[in-house]
């Protein structure tokens, strides 16, 4: 394939590739390695550079991005400490399957060290490639402007073929700077693209018969069945076919925590939030079910706790893209390598009658076990909070929960409604997360009503990003849960190390978010109680400017219920009362005898 000459810079050839794949906004920390990148994007219609104030966030917001267009992100980044600055994001990609490209502009070719043994030869030369090796699905130094095309188009077929992931493509600056002299004969059209397809056409081959048809005979055989989903649903786009096929079976659903926003929890199938930190009573219901068929999610130590405490009493059926998340810690009984799209449509006549008796235990455990709710003016129970303001989001609303407890309290508790995205950092769980990836989610959809939670920990992280909230006049409402100290770790302190607060509250310290706030010119409001239907919360909603609210809860507030090490996905701390294992023992019998 040839491309008719133009008087370009190669830079100006980046910049249509990624008009061209619809990107509206990339996310950057000027440097001087980028800048023919920036001045290129600067010139051209439908494409837009947001500054942020650290490459970490840059690569959150791009990844905030990716995950609200269901498009990709882009992040730009200079060579050095701008590329080193990206790998907790790049990381946090790659881990969660989210599509995002990390252009790095690198130093002139003529100063990448050619020798190993030495350490550096460009000021601020660093080898990111190597670096980033195993934070990405593919890694490129591009070395002459021939190949510069077709790196980007193999970056680009890599990221988003199979499972989704983060890529690094690594410019010097003088192929950036370079004009486009002759015809550009090098695309990724070659043989090797045709040989990476071949690899990949598993993901859209029709799946074996005989596995479909056991996996319709293991659910009409199973009296207690249930779907436990993943990111992979979202990452498919395959909400509504996983709609009719619970539907068409009537499969009550639980979910990971990446798995959250897939399904409503208005729906009448849906259970809840499994884990370490899950509900207690999804958790009391996924451990008594016969047939547990696993969408798009690993089975991660977080969902069941440690493999040698997870022992279903009946059979996990697995399905999965990456085949190394296949039996991996979990083994299942039957296990699918193919795409959730493939899945639904081959298994569209599947319909099985509904199981009485299962049904009867799930609302009896629902009933018995839900979480109670705390209202007081003198108090907040960050549940009942959490809860309180899922109400009143609208149903357009993102939602980008930071890391810590202010996560695991908004994924127990936060009702979802069909229509909102939860956003969370899960496999890296990297704290300040949360403001820059929702800067992205705004900027990949300008109407949607924003909320951020975090922690006093997880703002600090990255804080300078408020001033670009108000720079850009982004009107999200920022809930600052602050009990003053890092609280998850301070409980594992609680646990493990006799209460020895080092550094969780020992040599921690949160500023005056009041007058953080002003400076960065957000409202400022504090809320010390919660009460039902709070009008203040909808007042802080219905503003159209950007508001900080500091939310007070007590440095000793606690994530309930949790897993203790040694003990079962259904066995969590606080642990069950005599009455409440008699209560449980009875559901059980009934349905073992159903």
């Amino acid at each position: 394939m040839t491309k008719k000459a133009t008087k370009k810079l190669y830079s100006e050839l980046i910049v249509d590739f990624l008009v061209s794949k619809k990107i509206t906004h990339v996310f950057d920390l000027t440097g001087g390695m980028i800048t023919f990148l920036e001045d290129a994007i600067s010139r051209t219609k439908g494409i837009k550079c947001v500054p942020m104030h650290h490459e970490q966030a840059a690569g959150f917001a791009a990844e905030g991005y990716a995950r609200k267009s269901q498009n990709f992100g882009v992040a730009l980044a200079t060579s050095g400490p701008g590329a080193t600055n990206l790998l907790t994001a790049i990381g946090s990609c790659y881990f969660d399957s989210i599509p995002t490209m990390f252009i790095v502009g690198q130093v002139h070719t003529e100063s990448i060290k050619k020798n190993s043994k030495v350490r550096q030869e460009g000021f601020q030369e660093t080898d990111i490639v190597a670096v980033t090796k195993t934070l990405t699905k593919y890694s490129v130094l591009v070395r002459s402007e021939s190949m510069l095309m077709y790196e980007l188009e193999k970056a680009y077929y890599v990221m988003t073929t199979g499972r989704k992931g983060s890529v690094v493509v690594d410019i010097p600056i003088n192929l950036q700077r370079t004009e486009v002299t002759t015809p550009v004969t090098h695309f990724f059209g070659s043989p090797e693209h045709i040989k990476m397809e071949k690899q990949n056409s598993v993901f859209v081959q029709p799946l074996d018969t005989k596995k479909v048809a056991k996996l319709e005979s293991l659910l009409r055989q199973a009296k207690a069945p249930l779907v436990l989903i993943g990111n992979g649903i979202r990452l498919s786009d395959t909400s509504k076919q996983l709609n009719d096929f619970v539907k068409r079976n009537n499969l009550p659903v639980v979910t990971s925590l990446l798995g959250i926003d897939s399904y409503p929890k208005i729906g009448k199938n849906y259970v809840g939030y499994i884990g370490s930190n899950g509900n207690r009573d999804a958790n009391i219901i996924f451990a008594n079910a016969d047939l547990i068929i696993a969408l798009g999610t690993r089975l991660d130590i977080r969902q069941t706790g440690a493999p040698q405490f997870f022992s279903p009493h009946g059979t996990v059926v697995h399905v999965d893209i990456d085949a190394s998340s296949l039996n991996y810690s979990i083994m299942s009984k039957l296990s699918f390598e193919t795409d959730l799209v493939t899945f639904f449509n081959e298994v569209k006549h599947i319909e099985t009658a509904v199981k009485p008796a299962w049904s009867t235990f799930i609302s009896s455990v629902e009933s018995y076990f839900r979480r109670g709710l705390i209202y007081s003016l003198k108090k907040v129970d960050p549940n009942t909070f959490l809860h309180e303001l899922s109400k009143i989001t609208s149903s357009h609303a993102t939602i980008v929960a930071d890391v810590g407890q202010n996560q695991m309290w908004c994924a127990q508790s936060w009702d979802i409604k069909k229509g909102q995205r939860l956003l969370f950092s899960g496999g890296m769980g990297a704290m300040g997360f949360s403001l820059p990836a929702a800067i992205g989610a705004w900027h990949a959809d300008k109407k949607t009503e924003l909320v951020v939670i975090s922690g006093d920990g997880g703002l600090q992280i990255n804080i300078q990003e408020l001033e670009t909230v108000s720079r850009n006049k982004i009107p999200l409402k920022l809930f600052i849960l602050n009990n003053q100290s890092l609280g998850m770790v301070r409980e594992f302190q609680d646990l493990y190390l006799n209460k020895n607060y080092q550094s969780t509250v020992i040599g921690y310290g949160c500023p005056n978010l009041k007058k953080i706030a002003a400076a960065y010119g957000f409202e400022y409001v504090r809320i010390q109680g919660v009460t039902k239907d709070d009008a203040i919360l909808r007042t802080i909603l219905a503003k159209e400017v950007p508001v900080l609210i500091e939310v007070i809860i007590a440095e000793d507030a606690a994530l309930t219920p949790k897993i203790v090490y040694g003990h079962a996905l259904d066995d969590q701390a606080p642990y069950l009362t005599g009455e409440q294992k008699d209560y449980l023992e009875k559901a059980k019998a009934l349905l073992r005898l159903s």
